[in-house]
């Protein structure tokens, strides 16, 4: 099957992007080098375009009810113009994906999801949701572009000119307009800085996305490949579906317990509450490397000799020059401070369990 382009794939192949496949698409993995990238967002601001992520508009009197009986987060924590994270959970608590959902109106509200699982997350939606609901998968007509950084918004304020910007609240957002065209612009991210999401009608993605690189200029905005989206949030311990998350890994296991506030029914509710009550047979844990080897994904984790779990996510870090990880192991066998074992190649290099996060959001901006 050929892998698609984003409205975007021309700028990417003008700026030197190094294309790779990805989910089914053709995005850029780099632009200079992931490190490059990696610091500029945390120096300054990054420009990305994720117009591969799936967007789902659930509307109509039965919604709210509906995805409340879907997702383990209290809907009651939203109201119009804010979005929160959450997941839709298979009936043995496994995760099916993890998503934003925003809240448009009483009575409409808009998804954003996983790029791989959005053709899944509509048969979910459409199998439970029956009953005065509609269910619309918008992504083949969106772009979603992220500026993200602390320069974020003297940049964007360059663009969009809204005096509702300036006080935007992280995980709210409005519909605000570029030359005339509505653009939906939320205090969200997914690097670990302070910065923005926008999406807009795919015929002016290629504007947005150039004006604010040239806005962006004298603010040292880069645009950044998905190598160094993976090491952002990495370094932020954001998890990623298909690493941390899956439908055999529950969201205590999967390091986001924070979702579990439903007091209402919702799938899978029994088993939640047990692994709140009891404790998970597994959980995520941080490692830093205590040599030089970099940690990579299934790579095996030992404890006294004995396999614990694996590596879910790993890599070189950019901001701390060395490697880190995420790992799936039993639960209550190592903690902070433990030394164990990452086997690399029929070898074994030394790291030791650290608190989670390996960066922490500040919201700092420039």
């Amino acid at each position: 099957m050929t892998a698609q382009r984003t409205f975007l794939y021309d700028d990417h192949i003008k700026l030197g992007g190094k294309m790779v496949e990805f989910a089914g698409w053709e995005l850029p993995v780099l632009y200079s080098s992931i490190i490059d990238e990696h610091m500029a967002v945390r120096q300054a601001a990054g420009l990305f375009d994720v117009s591969h992520m799936g967007e789902i508009v659930v509307k109509g009197r039965g919604a709210r009810a509906a995805l409340q009986k879907l997702i383990p987060t209290d809907m009651g924590r939203l109201e119009k113009g804010k979005s929160m994270y959450t997941c839709f959970l298979n009936d043995k608590g496994g995760i099916i994906d993890d998503l934003f959902i925003f809240m448009l109106s009483d009575n409409e509200y808009y998804l954003v999801v996983n790029a791989a699982t959005t053709e899944k997350d509509v048969e979910w939606l459409t199998q439970h949701c029956k009953t005065n609901v509609s269910i619309q998968d918008v992504s083949a007509a969106t772009a979603k572009i992220d500026l993200q950084g602390p320069q974020s918004f003297n940049i964007l304020k360059k663009i969009i000119r809204d005096d509702r910007l300036e006080n935007l609240k992280r995980f709210h957002f409005f519909t605000g307009a570029y030359k005339g065209e509505p653009v939906l612009i939320s205090q969200t991210g997914y690097t670990g800085e302070f910065g923005y999401e926008l999406f807009c009608i795919n015929n002016v993605a290629s504007r947005v996305w150039n004006d604010l690189l040239e806005a962006g200029k004298e603010y040292g905005l880069k645009p950044v490949g998905l190598g160094a989206r993976d090491t952002l949030r990495l370094e932020a311990c954001y998890s990623l579906y298909g690493h941390e998350l899956s439908d055999t890994i529950t969201p205590i296991e999967g390091g986001i317990g924070f979702v579990l506030s439903a007091q209402t029914e919702y799938i899978a509710k029994e088993i939640i509450e047990h692994q709140k009550a009891h404790g998970a047979p597994r959980q995520i844990i941080c490692l830093e490397m205590l040599d030089k080897a970099i940690p990579r994904s299934q790579y095996k984790v030992q404890y006294n000799n004995q396999d614990i779990g694996y590596i879910t996510s790993g890599g070189f870090s950019p901001v701390f020059k060395k490697g880190i990880a995420l790992a799936l192991v039993k639960n209550n066998v190592v903690t902070v401070g433990d030394e164990v074992a990452i086997v690399i190649r029929d070898k074994t290099s030394p790291a030791k369990v650290v608190p989670r996060p390996f960066y922490k959001y500040t919201g700092r901006k420039f």
